[in-house]
């Protein structure tokens, strides 16, 4: 049995701005489990303990969903914490860009894995990326006042042209993601839902509740 996810990754430029920002949000001295850079990702569908003999077809749904689709542009952009900055569970950074063409995607990958007995989730896909986990409530307050003050947050923006399928071990140290397949967007496709409606470049941060771009997987 393997345990797997499916993601898009981050540029390593972006990651290291991710990183230095939870430098500063260290500072706070807040007792968080923050997430090493190289771990974040932005999942679309985590699939849990998977035997071995499924991966083949797991592969190749993920290849027909990519023929299918197109690049999107994301940009990094905002923060907060789940369930809310009263009550921190996790501590995120939000996405703004092709965030309707991103959900069509996600929607997309959910489609092509019913076949193969992985029932779609039943919350709404909220796309974010998590930087730590709250562990205790030991300066909590310096933190919240962390993440209120940097809503202007905001990392360069970058291109998503294909999925991978991950393989994650966990490890005392965290989990180790080793990628076991990359499919690659068609690059004659337009995205999902024309670009400029009146959701592009609005940032839609995560409110209540969240799925996916847990990179603990």
């Amino acid at each position: 049995m393997l345990r797997a996810f499916i993601a898009v990754d981050i540029p390593a430029s972006v990651r290291r701005e991710l990183e230095r920002f939870e430098d500063e949000l260290k500072r706070s001295g807040a007792e968080v489990s923050w997430v090493k850079p190289e771990r974040i990702h932005l999942t679309l569908k985590f699939l849990g303990n998977v035997p071995e003999e499924a991966i083949a077809g797991i592969k190749q749904a993920l290849q027909e969903v990519a023929a299918s689709s197109g690049p999107l542009r994301l940009q990094p952009a905002g923060c907060g914490a789940f369930p809310s900055l009263k009550q921190m569970r996790v501590v995120w950074v939000g996405l703004r860009g092709d965030d309707g063409p991103l959900r069509m995607l996600q929607k997309k990958v959910e489609a092509a894995l019913v076949p193969l007995g992985f029932e779609p989730e039943d919350r709404p896909f909220r796309a974010h990326l998590t930087l730590g986990r709250v562990k205790g409530k030991r300066n909590s307050n310096y933190l919240q006042e962390a993440l209120l003050a940097r809503q202007d947050f905001q990392a360069e923006a970058f291109d998503v042209t294909e999925l991978v399928l991950y393989k994650s071990d966990l490890r005392s140290d965290g989990p180790l993601h080793t990628p076991l397949n990359r499919a690659v967007f068609a690059a004659d496709k337009q995205p999902s839902l024309i670009r400029g409606g009146p959701n592009h470049g609005v940032n839609r941060r995560p409110t209540k509740g969240h799925r996916h771009g847990d990179v603990s997987n």
